[in-house]
């Protein structure tokens, strides 16, 4: 009976511990990033209220015209040193675009992780596209690239060119505290000004 109990006790905490693992089964590596992402912005309060519409709609940017056969938005998370780009591809046209592929290229201390990879979008469809950027050092940097597709009347590759996305330098800055002691060691160790010696001729 005690073992029957034991064994019992140890089934429940095994269930218990697994739960988790199951909640995240069938999802993307980059799926459960953000979910963990999002969990600890819930638990710090950084996270965005909902009827904070405003700071959401301000993270949309419009990456071609609506003229463009595509057209294509991006909507920008900003994480400590990870740019996420949800990127929306439209396929305005009546053709099927085959070997659709997002090139990004960056300017400055931003490297990107993924490699692009060619989609095909049907007539009037959308597509979600992901791109994670890290960031080496907070400074402003600037992304860009353009969109490459194939059609089947079209032997060459039709490229429409994206607007660049700036990132700044004021969306990896946060409120913090700290006592004026702590300030004022700081102030005495960081280099405000730049030392450079000049020879003297005599």
């Amino acid at each position: 009976m005690q073992e029957e109990k034991g064994k019992a006790a140890w089934f429940h905490e095994v269930e218990s511990e697994s739960c988790c693992y199951f909640e995240f089964q069938g999802m993307s590596q980059l799926e459960v990033e953000d979910e963990v992402q999002d969990d600890l912005k819930r638990a710090t309060g950084e996270f965005i209220k909902d009827g904070d519409n405003a700071n959401k709609l301000n993270r949309i940017l419009q990456l071609t015209g609506f003229s463009d056969p595509v057209y294509a938005e991006a909507y920008v998370t900003v994480h400590h040193y990870d740019i996420v780009l949800d990127v929306t591809v439209i396929n305005r046209t009546k053709e099927t675009l085959q070997n659709l592929c997002l090139e990004l290229a960056t300017m400055g201390d931003l490297k990107l992780v993924d490699r692009p990879q060619n989609y095909t979008l049907a007539p009037e469809s959308s597509k979600q596209i992901k791109a994670n950027i890290k960031v080496s050092s907070t400074e402003t940097g600037v992304i860009f690239g353009n969109i490459v597709y194939e059609t089947s009347n079209v032997l060459e590759r039709t490229v429409v060119v994206l607007n660049d996305i700036h990132i700044d330098i004021m969306d990896y800055i946060s409120p913090a505290v700290c006592s004026d002691a702590t300030f004022r060691t700081m102030w005495a160790e960081f280099e405000w000004e730049n030392k450079v010696s000049f020879p003297f001729l005599s």
